[in-house]
C-alpha cells in the first residue's frame, strides 16, 4: 500500500496554494499509518516556494491522507493524484491540520543533538573501507542502546575507489537509540565490508545522509546514467539517491543500482529524470521519446560541447510511443554552446531556463537556444486517414544573458605584407566599343545576396510559443550569406502569446528583424519526407511586449515583427506594445546609407505573402509609424501612438488588456493579461506592464557581469 496527502496551505492574508506530498511508504502499517508532520511539510519544495513568494508570518495547512494500490513517486504530477482521488483509486484514511509560525518554525523541529562521543570513523587503507567500530547487525532490535567508539570522525568526506563519496557522520550520544543503514559493497574488486551509516533516533526516525557518487570520476561514472540505492538486491529502480538525507525508521540494507538518466521510466506518471549534462547527450543519442523532467540546475563544463537533441515524431500508428515532453521544472541550464534541441515535431517543451550561454558558429542554418526548428508533419494514407504531429508547444521558458554569433573567425595576417590583386583580363572578342571607338566599361552589378534561415532566442523556425521571457540576448551575423529573419523570441514562429523581450540587439548580415519575431508569417505543413504542403496556419502575435530593442538590418526592422503578411488567413497582432526602440534599416557603404530600408514601431514592412495582418489593441511608440511599409496589413482605431513616458502609466492596460475578437470566429476572444509590478519589471521611471503568466520568470533569469579580459 502506498500513501500520499493532499495539502492546502493559506496565509493570514489569504494567499493560498495546493499540492501533494508522497509519504514514507516504508512504515510498518500494522503498527502505524504514515502521516504528515510539520517537519515533512517544512522540507517540501512547494511549501518553500510559497514561503519565498509571499513571506507570511503564519501558515495554516489543511491536509488529507490517502492510501492507494497504484505506484506513486515524488515526481508524480498533480493531475495523476487528482485522478486517483476522483476515480476512487485512492481512499481517504484521515485528515487534520498544521499551523506554522514561520519565524519560530523556520528550521526543522528536530531537537538539538547532545555533544557526545562519535559513532564512526571511515577511512581508506589499501583501497578498502575501514570502520572504526563494529556495525550493528540487521537483526538488532530497534531502540537498543549501543556502546560505540569514542574516536573522532574525519572532518572531510571520504572518496572511495568505487567512486562513492562517504559523508561525514553526525555525532551520536553513546546511550542514544540508533538506526543503522548498511550499504552493500560485495561488487568491489577488492573484498570489502558493507559500509555502515548510523543515525540517532529522534521522534521515531533517524536522519541519515547516503553516500554520493562522484560523477566527475571518468572510471566509475557511466555517462548518461545514475548510480543510486535500492532495498532489492535485484532491483532496477532507484529508491534512494546518493547525497540525499532520508528519514529511516528501521535498520535496512541498501544495494547499488545503475539506471538510465537520473531514474524514471519515461511515462507521464514516472518521467525520466534529468539532473546532469551528459544525460542530455544520451537523450540525443537515443532520439528521445517519452516524458522527461529536469530535477537540478545543469551547468555544462567548459570542456563539454552539447549536440542538439533531435526528436521527430515519425507518425506511427501508436501515437503515444512517439510523444515527447521535456519539463525543465523551473531549473536552469547554463553554458550551452549549441541549441538544446535541433529539429523537433509534435513536442512539448516547458519550464526551461537557458542562462549564460553562447553559440559561436560558422554554419549557415536555423538557430534557437530552445530549438532550431519545429515542424508540423502530416501523413495521409490511401484509405483517407490523416495523421498529424501537431505544432510543437513551447511554454514558460526563458533565455537570459546569452548570444548567438554566426561569424567567420578573423584570419591572422602578417604585418607589413602588401596584398596585390591582378586586374581582371577581358578576352579581346568580348570587348565592346561605342560609336567613337571608346571601350565600354561593364557595369558594376552587385551580386545577389542569398537570404535564408532564421534565428531567435527560443526558436529559429516554428513552434507555438507561450508565456516566455527573453532578456539580455544578442545576435551578430557576419557570414557571407544573410539570415532572412531574426527575432527576440523567434525568427519565424507559428504563433507567439504572452511573452516579453527586454534588452535585445541584432546586427550584421540580416534582412529582417523584430523585437518579438523576424517574421510573423506563421507556419506551414510538411509531409513525412520534409516536402512543403500548401497548408498554412498561425502568424499571430498576441499579449507580447518588446522593450529596449536595438536592430540594424538591410530590409526591415520592427518593434514587434520585422516582416508581416502571411499565406494563412486572418492573422492578427493584438494586445502588444513596443518601446525604447533603436531601429535602423538599409544598405550602407563607407558608413553611408545608400539604400533605405523600412522601420516601424510594430511592423517593419509587409512581405510578399498574399494576406496582411490586422493590428488591434496595441500601443506603438510615437517615434515611428506603426507599419514602416504598408501593403496588405492594416490597423484600426484601437492603436495608440504614445511617447516614452506614457508606457509607465497604468492606463496603458485599458488598451492592451481589451478583448480582441478573432476575425475567424467571433466567439473566440483574446484578452490581454498584463499587470504592473515595479519590483519585477521596470526602472527608475516606474513600472512597466507585463503578462502575469511570466511573473516567476523574472526571478529565474541569470545575469553574469562581463569581465574586462
Amino acid at each position: 500500500m502506498n500513501y500520499f496527502c493532499s495539502v492546502h496551505i493559506q496565509s493570514k492574508k489569504d494567499a493560498e496554494k495546493s499540492f501533494f506530498i508522497v509519504l514514507n511508504n516504508e512504515k510498518d502499517t500494522d503498527k502505524e499509518l504514515p502521516n504528515l508532520t510539520k517537519e515533512i511539510l517544512l522540507e517540501n519544495n512547494s511549501y518553500k516556494e510559497f514561503i519565498a513568494q509571499y513571506k507570511p508570518k503564519l501558515v495554516f495547512a489543511d491536509y488529507r491522507v490517502y492510501s492507494t494500490d497504484s505506484e506513486i513517486y515524488a515526481s508524480t504530477q498533480d493531475d495523476v493524484f487528482e485522478h486517483l482521488i476522483q476515480s476512487g483509486q485512492a481512499t481517504c484514511i484521515g485528515q487534520s491540520e498544521i499551523n506554522v509560525d514561520c519565524a519560530k518554525d523556520k528550521h526543522s523541529g528536530r531537537r538539538k543533538k547532545k555533544k557526545s562521543s562519535l559513532v564512526l570513523k571511515v577511512g581508506i587503507v589499501g583501497g578498502a573501507v575501514v570502520l572504526g567500530v563494529s556495525a550493528f547487525g540487521l537483526g538488532n532490535t530497534l531502540g537498543k542502546s549501543q556502546v560505540v567508539s569514542t574516536e573522532k570522525i574525519s572532518t572531510e568526506n571520504t572518496i572511495t575507489d568505487d567512486g562513492m563519496i562517504i559523508p561525514v557522520q553526525a555525532e551520536i550520544s553513546p546511550d542514544a537509540e540508533q538506526i543503522t543503514i548498511s550499504v552493500d559493497r560485495s561488487y568491489s574488486a577488492v573484498p570489502t565490508e558493507d559500509l555502515q551509516l548510523k543515525g540517532e533516533v529522534i521522534d521515531g526516525s533517524a536522519q541519515i545522509t547516503l553516500p554520493e557518487f562522484d560523477k566527475t570520476d571518468f572510471f566509475t561514472h557511466v555517462s548518461g546514467y545514475t548510480w543510486g540505492f535500492t532495498t532489492d538486491p535485484d532491483g532496477k529502480k532507484i529508491e534512494y539517491y546518493g547525497g540525499n538525507t532520508y528519514s529511516f525508521s528501521e535498520n535496512i540494507k541498501l544495494y547499488r543500482v545503475l539506471v538510465k538518466y537520473g531514474g524514471g521510466s519515461g511515462t507521464k506518471e514516472d518521467p525520466y529524470l534529468i539532473d546532469y549534462f551528459d544525460q542530455l547527450e544520451l537523450m540525443g543519442e537515443e532520439k528521445a521519446r517519452g516524458y522527461f523532467k529536469q530535477t537540478e540546475d545543469i551547468v555544462f563544463p567548459e570542456w563539454a560541447s552539447h549536440k542538439p537533441i533531435d526528436t521527430v515524431n515519425e507518425l506511427k500508428s501508436d501515437l503515444q510511443s512517439e510523444y515527447f515532453e521535456y519539463d525543465g521544472n523551473g531549473y536552469a541550464i547554463q553554458n550551452l554552446d549549441n541549441p538544446l534541441f535541433g529539429t523537433v515535431s509534435g513536442a512539448v517543451i516547458k519550464n526551461v531556463n537557458i542562462q549564460n550561454s553562447f553559440i559561436n558558429t560558422i554554419e549557415f542554418k536555423d538557430y534557437g537556444f530552445i530549438a532550431c526548428k519545429a515542424y508540423n508533419y502530416r501523413y495521409e494514407t490511401g484509405n483517407g486517414k490523416t495523421y498529424e504531429t501537431g505544432e510543437t508547444l513551447i511554454q514558460h521558458c526563458s533565455v537570459s544573458h546569452s548570444a548567438i554569433y554566426a561569424e567567420i573567425p578573423k584570419e591572422e595576417t602578417t604585418e607589413n605584407v602588401q596584398i596585390v590583386t591582378a586586374p581582371a583580363v577581358v578576352p579581346p572578342d568580348l570587348v565592346e566599343y561605342d560609336e567613337d571607338g571608346n571601350v565600354i566599361e561593364p557595369e558594376n552589378i552587385e551580386a545577389a545576396k542569398n537570404g535564408e534561415y532564421a534565428i531567435g532566442a527560443i526558436t529559429g523556425l516554428g513552434g507555438q510559443i507561450e508565456n516566455c521571457y527573453v532578456t539580455d540576448f544578442g545576435v551578430s551575423a557576419s557570414l557571407s550569406d544573410y539570415f532572412l529573419y531574426v527575432g527576440g523570441i523567434s525568427g519565424k514562429p507559428a504563433n507567439v502569446f504572452n511573452s516579453v523581450v527586454y534588452n535585445f540587439s541584432a546586427q550584421g548580415n540580416i534582412f529582417n528583424a523584430g523585437g518579438i519575431a523576424g517574421s510573423c508569417g506563421g507556419s506551414r505543413m510538411y509531409n513525412p519526407t520534409g516536402k512543403e504542403l500548401p497548408d498554412y496556419y498561425g502568424g499571430n502575435i498576441q499579449g507580447c511586449a518588446a522593450r529596449k530593442i536595438v536592430i540594424t538590418t538591410e530590409s526591415s526592422a520592427g518593434g514587434i515583427a520585422g516582416e508581416s503578411s502571411t499565406d494563412a488567413e486572418n492573422a492578427v497582432i493584438s494586445n502588444c506594445y513596443a518601446n525604447e526602440l533603436t531601429l535602423v534599416s538599409g544598405i550602407f557603404e563607407d558608413n553611408k546609407m545608400i539604400k533605405t530600408g523600412y522601420c516601424g514601431g510594430i511592423i517593419g514592412s509587409d512581405g510578399k505573402e498574399k494576406n496582411g495582418h490586422k493590428i488591434m489593441n496595441t500601443v506603438s511608440t510615437a517615434d515611428f509609424s506603426v507599419i514602416g511599409n504598408k501593403k496588405f496589413s492594416d490597423y484600426d482605431e484601437t492603436i495608440r501612438l504614445a511617447p516614452d513616458y506614457a508606457f509607465y502609466q497604468e492606463n496603458i492596460l485599458t488598451v492592451i488588456n481589451k478583448n480582441t475578437i478573432s476575425p475567424d470566429n467571433p466567439k473566440e476572444i483574446y484578452t490581454g493579461n498584463f499587470i504592473f509590478d515595479i519590483t519585477l519589471f521596470g526602472d527608475e521611471n516606474g513600472g512597466l506592464a507585463f503578462p502575469s503568466e511570466i511573473s516567476d520568470l523574472f526571478e529565474k533569469v541569470y545575469v553574469e557581469g562581463n569581465s574586462d579580459e
